[in-house]
């Protein structure tokens, strides 16, 4: 994450063209899909391949909207460090779902480039029935073996574990990786190359994270269509990981719900790909690394700002759109996790609508 992005006001040329939906009732409700049914299936504790097919097992787009869980940064390179541990993964999805009812956890910046940390938060993920979003993940120096590292460590986890795409919900291949300009001329191939190793081996679907509020680079200056980068990576892109960041984007918190608002209709028809927002923040305090808001930051502009996401359930559910709080633990005053069982926001349990 950068602590400036370049931006512009591409939703705000988009039409807020609603999705049509059928009549449903409260997601999850009398079903049993993973991880979002109110009596969703159980991961067997043996690491076992479960019985129907990965298309049965998980909850369709449709109902995965809404609240979901934690963006959860892992930036320590030491793969010994408690951060990278088992210990320490179970202990915070426990907390997550005890606490806040998190079915996903959306993983950040594994600096770690082995296959422990996959096999870690796989374990995590199975001890807690939560679904897991690994990210592959380049880092800010040039240093272009580290991906390679991390994306040999996650095909071994997924070749040795054949549970691993009933865990493992979506991968995303990159953090901001085209407003960064990680990969230099090889990323579209890469990304290309990527996702048939998903796709054919293991079934698992794949998307960058990313923002595409960047008139010029993904999308055309007057932000109603995509340029054709845009299009090379919608392409390959099976899911929109979405950076929607009214607090990178000069906006203070009052305005931060418009932003939110023009945002998504942009990703829905001109993207038009399933939609997650896996980034989107605001800070209870000054952020040195990530400064924004307008400076329009504290306590009380945190817990309005989250409760504001919530108290919009009904909006993500008519364009089904699920979100990460980010963060859980490592980003400074992004954080709500505090430590010692302690949150910048108590009580707050987002609610299924």
């Amino acid at each position: 994450m950068k602590s400036a992005i370049i931006g512009g006001l591409l939703a705000s040329l988009v039409a807020a063209t609603p999705v049509t939906l059928e009549a449903r009732g409260v997601r999850g409700s009398g079903s049993n899909c993973f991880p979002l049914g109110d009596s969703a299936r159980q991961l067997p504790k043996d690491y076992s391949k479960p019985s129907v097919s990965r298309q049965d097992w998980w909850c369709t787009y449709a109902q995965t909207y809404g609240f979901l869980g934690f963006s959860f940064p892992l930036e320590d390179s030491d793969c010994s460090a408690y951060s990278n541990s088992y210990d320490s993964m179970n202990d915070a999805f426990a907390r997550m779902k005890k606490d806040f009812g998190a079915s996903m956890v959306r993983v950040y910046a594994p600096e770690c480039r082995q296959a422990s940390v996959w096999e870690n938060l796989l374990k995590a993920g199975v001890n807690n029935n939560m679904a897991v979003i690994p990210q592959i993940w380049w880092g800010f120096d040039s240093n272009q073996d580290l991906w390679k590292q991390s994306q040999t460590a996650l095909f071994s986890i997924m070749d040795k574990y054949p549970i691993a795409p009933y865990v493992f919900h979506s991968v995303e291949f990159g953090s901001e990786p085209i407003g960064d300009y990680v990969d230099g001329n090889n990323f579209v191939s890469d990304f290309q190359a990527f996702k048939v190793r998903m796709n054919d081996h293991y079934g698992v679907p794949v998307a960058i994270s990313e923002d595409w509020d960047r008139p010029g680079r993904l999308t055309t200056n007057n932000g109603q269509s995509l340029t054709d980068l845009g299009n090379q990576i919608k392409a390959i892109s099976q899911q929109v990981h979405a950076h929607i960041m009214p607090y990178y984007h000069g906006k203070n918190l009052a305005s931060s719900w418009d932003y939110i608002k023009q945002q998504v209709p942009f990703y829905k028809n001109v993207i038009g790909l399933p939609t997650f927002i896996s980034e989107s923040m605001w800070a209870w305090g000054t952020n040195q690394d990530h400064q924004g808001g307008d400076g329009d930051v504290g306590p009380d502009q945190y817990a309005r700002y989250w409760y504001n996401m919530d108290d919009n359930c009904q909006f993500f559910k008519q364009y089904q759109v699920g979100w990460f709080i980010h963060t859980w633990q490592g980003e400074d005053t992004f954080d709500d996790y505090l430590g010692n069982g302690k949150y910048e926001i108590n009580p707050f349990r987002p609610r299924p609508c």
